[in-house]
């Protein structure tokens, strides 16, 4: 008996970049969904700005508490996409912070600036917590569910 490795990881580039396009789709879907459902209840406007501008995310008026609501819910809803495509909660927090970390990117190409608000350092720190941790939360109840060894019997 070699390794004394519970699972051995195998690097997969190809399953590792689907997982996080995967993770980044089901982040923007669902940020999306949150502020344009949002914006209809609050009778606000939808617009590209207000997912990728640093200035959206601020509590000062309706449309930007909207935002900041919909960005924590997309946090907390990416968790579930942690335990549905990663499935491993060593893995949560690489994939949580590669997420938010391409979201930084796409803002900051979109904005021509990185953030200097203190509020969206914040906001984004928080979002990264709560994705993180319940993502591991979920992983770990499914990781810990208990093997049945005297389950039904199999007929070969």
């Amino acid at each position: 008996m070699g390794g004394g490795q519970f699972r051995v990881t195998i690097w997969d580039p190809f399953l590792i970049v689907s997982q996080i396009v995967a993770v980044q789709t089901f982040f923007y879907f669902t940020f999306c969904l949150m502020l344009f459902l949002g914006s209809v209840l609050a009778g606000s406007d939808t617009a590209l700005s207000r997912i990728f501008s640093y200035k959206a995310l601020s509590f000062g008026d309706g449309q930007g508490f909207v935002t900041v609501i919909s960005y924590i819910l997309s946090a907390l809803t990416g968790s579930a996409a942690l335990w549905l495509v990663v499935k491993r909660t060593k893995q949560c927090l690489d994939f949580t912070v590669t997420c938010f970390t391409i979201h930084l990117v796409v803002a900051w190409m979109y904005n021509g600036y990185l953030p200097y608000q203190i509020s969206w350092w914040l906001l984004t720190a928080v979002a990264i917590a709560i994705m993180c941790v319940c993502g591991e939360f979920l992983c770990l109840k499914t990781e810990l569910q208990d093997i049945p060894l005297l389950g039904a019997r199999l007929d070969l």
